[in-house]
Parts: C-alpha cells; sequence; structure tokens
C-alpha cells in the first residue's frame, strides 16, 4: 500500500510531531509513505492507495479543498477531528481516528475499516508503549530549524484548564517516554546534525525525577528550550535546567488576575506562578510568559490587575486572544450565543468576540 500523509498547516519553525510520528511508524512497517506540505500535497499528480490528513481546529478550513483533491480512500486524526468526527464524516472522509494514531493508521493498513476509530480501543497493539514508537520522521516536510527541532519527551496533560483542548485530547492523562528513551532521540538528532531543540510537551517537568535524569545526561552540552508551568519552577530545579543547557522555558501563564484563573480552572496561584518565574530569572532562565485576553468572563480588570502584576515583578510577556476550540468553556459559552460549527470548515477557528468586540481584544492584548 502506498500512502501519503498530509501537513495542512506548515510552520516556519518547527514540523508537526504528528506527521513525524505516523511517518516513522509506517516506515517501521515496512510502509511505502510519503509526507508533504499542503502545497505540494495539492500539487502532486502521484497516485496513492491512502491519505490520511491531522488537523486541528485552525487548518481544518482547508478540510473540503483535500477531499476535493483525492478522490480515493481518506483519513485524518488529530485535535479537530477527535472532537467533532461526524462533521469529518460529512464532509466526505471515510475515517476518522480519535486520539493517538500510530497503532490506528496501520489497524487500518491491516484492513480496519471502521468508520470512526478510537485510539484506547484499536484491537491489535503495534506499539504496546510510548517507549517503543520510533521516533519522528520529518522526510517531506518543510521547516526553517532556526529553533532547531521538536523533541516530544511526554504527551498528554493531567490538568483541566477549561480553554484547552489538548488535556481532554489526552483523556486528561500524562505519559512519558524513559529518560533513556529520550536521551536516545537526542543522540539521534546529534548525529543528523541538529545542535539545538524545543522539548515541545505541554509539560516537560511534571516528573522531576526523570527532567533531573535528563538534565544529568545533557550536562550543558547542548543549548536548549522547554516548556512547563510556571508555579512548578521551584528553585533547584531551575538551576538544574540551566546547568544542563537550557535557556529558556515557555510558561502558560494566561492571566495574574487570580479571579480570571480560577475561572478558568488553571488550578494555581498568582503568587505561586510569580515565584516560579521569578525562580527561573534568578537561574539565569529566560521566561517566554504567554496571556490571554478575552477568556469568557473576562474584564478590563483583569487585564488591568494582568499588567500591574507584570510591571511590579518586570515579568515580560505576551497576548493572544482566545480562540473557540471545541470540546472548552469557550466553545460552551460561544454555542450559547449562536455559534456554528461550520465556521471551523470555513474559516478555522475563531476568536471568542461574543462579550467584546476584536478593536477591544485588540488593544486588551498591547497591556503588557
Amino acid at each position: 500500500m502506498r500512502v501519503l500523509l498530509i501537513n495542512p498547516w506548515a510552520s516556519e519553525y518547527f514540523p508537526p510531531p504528528s506527521i513525524g510520528y505516523l511517518q516513522s511508524a509506517l516506515k517501521y512497517w515496512k510502509t511505502d509513505v510519503h509526507a508533504m506540505d499542503l502545497q505540494e500535497a495539492m500539487a502532486t499528480t502521484e497516485a496513492f492507495d491512502l491519505v490520511g490528513v491531522s488537523f486541528h481546529s485552525f487548518s481544518v478550513k482547508f478540510a473540503r479543498q483535500i477531499r476535493d483533491k483525492f478522490k480515493g480512500r481518506l483519513i485524518c486524526g488529530g485535535h479537530h477531528p477527535s472532537a467533532m468526527p461526524q462533521q469529518m464524516l460529512s464532509i466526505g472522509y471515510d475515517q476518522v481516528v480519535i486520539g493517538e494514531g500510530e497503532n490506528a493508521i496501520i489497524d487500518i493498513i491491516e484492513g480496519n475499516t471502521n468508520q470512526i476509530i478510537r485510539a484506547e480501543e484499536v484491537e491489535h497493539k503495534y506499539f504496546f508503549s510510548i517507549n517503543e514508537i520510533p521516533v519522528p520522521d520529518y522526510s517531506g516536510l518543510k521547516f526553517s530549524g532556526e529553533m532547531g527541532i521538536p523533541i516530544i519527551s511526554s504527551r498528554g496533560c493531567p490538568f483541566r484548564c477549561n480553554f484547552c483542548f489538548s488535556s481532554d485530547f489526552w483523556g486528561h492523562h500524562w505519559k512519558a517516554r524513559s529518560a533513556e528513551n529520550v536521551i536516545l532521540e537526542i543522540e539521534k538528532r546529534k548525529s543528523e546534525g541538529w545542535k539545538s531543540w524545543m522539548m515541545e510537551d505541554d509539560n516537560f517537568t511534571l516528573d522531576k525525577n526523570r527532567t533531573y535524569e535528563i538534565c544529568h545526561y545533557l550536562d550543558g552540552r547542548f543549548i536548549w528550550q522547554c516548556a512547563s508551568r510556571a508555579e512548578s519552577l521551584d528553585l533547584e530545579l531551575c538551576k538544574e535546567l540551566y546547568r544542563a543547557g537550557c535557556r529558556t522555558v515557555w510558561l502558560g501563564v494566561e492571566s495574574l488576575s487570580q479571579s480570571a484563573l480560577d475561572r478558568c480552572n488553571k488550578n494555581t496561584t498568582v503568587n505561586k506562578m510569580v515565584q516560579g518565574i521569578l525562580n527561573a530569572r534568578q537561574s539565569g532562565l529566560q521566561t517566554v510568559c504567554q496571556l490571554i485576553a478575552g477568556l469568557p468572563g473576562d474584564s478590563l480588570e483583569d487585564i488591568l490587575i494582568t499588567r500591574s502584576e507584570l510591571k511590579k515583578h518586570k515579568i515580560t510577556a505576551g497576548y493572544n486572544i482566545a480562540w473557540i476550540l471545541p470540546k472548552t468553556n469557550i466553545y460552551d459559552e460561544a454555542v450559547k450565543r449562536g455559534f456554528r460549527d461550520e465556521i471551523y470548515l470555513s474559516e478555522g477557528a475563531p476568536f471568542y468576540t461574543y462579550e467584546y468586540d476584536l478593536k477591544t481584544l485588540k488593544q486588551w492584548a498591547t497591556y503588557v
């Protein structure tokens, strides 16, 4: 069987790990597989027996275009199809995978014809643990490499922030590759000439013992980045990250108004997050703090409180405007106000503008 994997949302900096993992899994299974970004895929005249696409809610606006191009067997997975499988079937996709795709796509090749395939219910397991899946293969995908290469050392998130679909996609669970397995990927990337990377997990530092094991191996020989929760950054951990070569930690802070944090079920406090950011600074780490303007119930007061805390502690941060993503509190609030799922297929994920207009939200996003 000849398989094409399509990345419909090309990034300047990083290739999509989802396509990378699927491609490596299929090559391990001795499948003739090719990966392409959207523009190349739409221009190809090659024939394929199976075409697979990984969508999020921003890229699903290309779903009909891809369906019109490829008349044969077309499957999809990723965050958006996992949340809205019936929507994908309604526009002509033959099969939808909900959840992780490595076992599911091999099962499809081996004969599974179910329209909806839930990863945890796949009868035949080809990879029994996260450590067995081969490291991602990004052949055929274009990216600058300016920030290095992504490494996913764990999957999922145990938290329940109600603006985020990622934790729901993973069933509110977190599973990690062993330190030894992550180190094997680092060695492979090193042999390929890579000298920097981003630990692109939702929360790289969740298991501190595992973090220390990886840091002990790295021992400052490379410069790299990771993502974490601000309140998890105790001083000892920050010093070890810096010693190991980490120079930047990306943090989803969202707001420094306690009222806003409580409304979005962030399950932390302003004081804890600020202390983690200050610990990182004291250790030499740069923090990239990401805020969200326009969460349901937000007010100008929340934005001004956040700005005051940023100035007080000299914290550098940037705002995003809240997006409407399926299976989130924001989605539920938007539906109450007339939001229609068809918008995803025509526009991608829109901003949440039911309480404030876009001009106001963009103005709030400058208050840092």
